[in-house]
């Protein structure tokens, strides 16, 4: 299962945040696995939820744009990244 915090509109972080639960999605071909380690909320990750940008954003959204993880699954080619830590960047939920 993966777990996220959601919002699903906009407003103040302690009032629109819920954890959520999902089943993981089928692994896409020539794509990684990550296990996320720390996932954090930055302050600027607070401007996305309050609203600041909402011209920009389509609900629902995961919160947090960067983490720390390890691979955990890969493709053939990339079997040599498994067990290794990464800092996945510039995906949404990340």
């Amino acid at each position: 299962m993966n777990a996220a915090l959601f919002y699903r509109k906009f407003g103040l972080p302690e009032q629109v945040l819920t954890l959520e639960y999902s089943n993981k999605p089928f692994l896409k071909e020539n794509y990684i696995r990550v296990q996320m380690l720390y996932a954090p909320i930055n302050a600027s990750d607070l401007i996305s939820i309050t609203g600041a940008y909402q011209h920009r954003i389509t609900l629902p959204q995961i919160a947090g744009y960067e983490g720390v993880g390890k691979v955990i699954e890969a493709p053939l080619s990339y079997q040599h990244l498994i067990g290794k830590r990464i800092l996945p960047l510039r995906g949404e939920g990340t």
